[in-house]
């Protein structure tokens, strides 16, 4: 037990038993994090300002303490729709984390009242201008009594998370979750819908990461139940109440594989530090550029070089949909910092970027780099206000847990006690990463230096392009991974599964489809369309080897790819 969510009710209606918790529970040598789960910042945020605002000063306090015993505090908090955000929340919010609190948002999907992807996308779009992170998509909300006017059909759900990576940043993004009763699942990941129960059509299975022996510590008979099945994979279904919404969503149960072994080719390793090094650009353009400094990655995000000018930020300025600058450069963005540093002041004054992130792997493989001059700089340029807020966030990549030292907990705490969070992209590097045991290491050593592990790449990441050809990564170990991390992992360290095309990102099993034809990978973008495209360049036509489904969305072969099973997440 790492992390503990203090909850209730809510903990800030019977603050004395919150404070014994957490005076307590900070004395526990294991525990890493306290996570202190409250709709206050929505429904009351003047509890927090009330009396000389004792309770914002209290969580300050308490997050030093706990920050001198090497722990963290945290404040899970949800919104559900843009009409209970007000000016108060969005500034406590602000306050907090530019105090080192993170807080993250939940946020249950309810028929009719924000079931739709323009209105999430407004919604998750100012909190994370405050400094809030996107949690948790919760479908369907909870079968209990008096609330089946909010159930909606859990293909609503997928279909809406389609909508907000095709016009979302990727970094605020929330995973689809299923509560199930014996855990979490994250939607085409982890779990999927197997079938209808036969019984009663009321219920489906919902395959689950978990194990009887998971639960043997705390839950012997937890397989005994009437509803939990064993698989043939040999985890668990559990028996849920939903609407499925779309029968094809039902893909069957998925065969055990033999287990793979844990091997890190450590020469390898350090061939692809080095490589990684030469060239921090990503390159991806899915429309034609106005200049080589600068490239459009999707509809919210621009990456643009350091020594960007006035046609780039013109570019920029013409269009309101482009929330997050990527400053992504051949050399690290700390090495170019005079440059960004002038660049940032420039865009701080384009009112509908929110968001600039500075790519620096020199994190990572060299951060005495960041001396205490630099934090102060990176600090005064992250910009947490209600009013044209723009934060900052570092955008590093991690390979492997080995990389994971002492300085980068230190490093990561004080750019966190500035409101600056640390991100880490990892691309999936077979007979280096690849493997359920290496991942979860390096998702629960992020974790515990507070570094966001954002997402993985599973293929298309230039790290992988000439590596992945002859050493492809296989569609079951995606799988695998997904699983370990969810099941042995905290919440809090579950990255995305991605694919990079050159048409953008999409979410592995979630939000596209891969299929084998004629022994060729291909894979369906289901966000995307060729408007889509259109609206951000006129003259766009599909690449040459793209075609199209039945619905309009791009099909591309894709590479450093295989399948060792009959089992597609489609």
């Amino acid at each position: 037990v790492k992390e503990i969510v203090i909850t209730g009710g809510d903990p800030f209606l019977n603050k004395k038993n919150m404070l014994c918790a957490i005076d307590g529970l900070k004395e526990v040598p294991h525990v890493q994090t306290l996570r202190l789960a409250t709709r206050s910042i929505s429904y009351y945020p003047h509890l927090f300002y009330d009396n000389d605002a004792f309770w914002l000063n209290y969580l300050k306090i308490k997050n030093m303490e706990l920050q001198q015993a090497g722990k963290r505090l945290e404040v899970a908090t949800h919104f559900i729709h843009p009409d209970e955000i007000s000016l108060d929340s969005l500034a406590l919010i602000s306050e907090l984390v530019k105090n080192g609190i993170a807080v993250y948002v939940q946020t249950p999907f309810l028929e009719g009242c924000n079931d739709e992807g323009p209105e999430l996308t407004r919604l998750f779009s100012l909190l994370r201008g405050a400094g809030a992170e996107l949690h948790y998509i919760y479908i369907p909300c909870s079968p209990i009594h008096g609330n089946s006017v909010y159930w909606s059909p859990i293909s609503k759900g997928l279909e809406v998370s389609r909508y907000l990576r095709a016009h979302l940043s990727d970094r605020i993004i929330p995973r689809i979750c299923t509560a199930t009763p014996i855990g979490k699942i994250d939607w085409h990941s982890s779990g999927w819908a197997v079938e209808r129960d036969g019984a009663d059509e009321h219920f489906i299975w919902i395959r689950t990461p978990y194990t009887p022996e998971y639960f043997k510590a705390f839950a012997e008979r937890m397989d005994q139940f009437d509803n939990v099945r064993v698989n043939s994979e040999g985890t668990l279904d559990a028996r849920f109440m939903a609407q499925i919404g779309d029968e094809r969503l039902f893909i069957g149960s998925r065969k055990a594989g033999p287990a793979k072994t844990a091997v890190t080719d450590h020469e390898a390793l350090k061939d692809l530090q080095t490589v990684a090094l030469k060239d921090q650009r990503i390159g991806c353009a899915i429309v034609s550029k106005p200049s080589n400094k600068l490239s459009r990655a999707h509809e919210t995000r621009v990456e643009i070089d350091a020594t960007a000018g006035d046609e780039e930020l013109e570019y920029i300025r013409r269009d309101d949909r482009i929330t997050d600058v990527v400053f992504s450069s051949k050399q690290d963005a700390m090495e170019s910092l005079y440059q960004i540093e002038a660049l940032i002041r420039r865009i701080g004054n384009i009112h509908h970027v929110n968001a600039v992130r500075l790519r620096s792997l020199k994190f990572n493989y060299h951060p005495e780099i960041y001396t205490r001059g630099v934090i102060d700089l990176l600090g005064s340029l992250n910009r947490l206000t209600v009013a044209n807020p723009m934060r900052l966030e570092i955008e590093t990549q991690f390979l492997h847990s080995n990389e994971i030292r002492p300085a980068h907990e230190k490093l990561v705490r004080s750019l966190n006690n500035k409101g600056i969070t640390v991100y880490s992209n990892t691309p999936l590097l077979a007979t280096v990463n690849d493997t359920a045991d290496k991942i979860h290491s390096l998702a629960f050593g992020l974790r515990q230096i507070g570094i966001e592990f954002h997402q993985i790449y599973v293929a298309g990441w230039p790290l992988q392009e000439a590596w992945s050809a002859k050493h492809p990564v296989d569609l079951q170990d995606v799988i695998d991974i997904a699983t370990r991390v969810r099941r042995d992992g905290s919440g809090r360290e579950i990255p995305r599964y991605v694919v990079l095309t050159e048409l953008g990102d999409v979410d592995f099993g979630l939000t596209s489809k891969i299929l084998t034809d004629n022994g060729q990978m291909r894979l369906t973008l289901l966000p995307y369309t060729r408007d889509y495209y259109k609206s951000m360049d006129p003259e766009f036509e599909w690449p040459e080897r793209v075609t199209t489904d039945h619905d309009g969305h791009p099909v591309l072969p894709i590479s450093g790819l295989i399948n060792t099973a009959d089992f597609f997440m489609t």
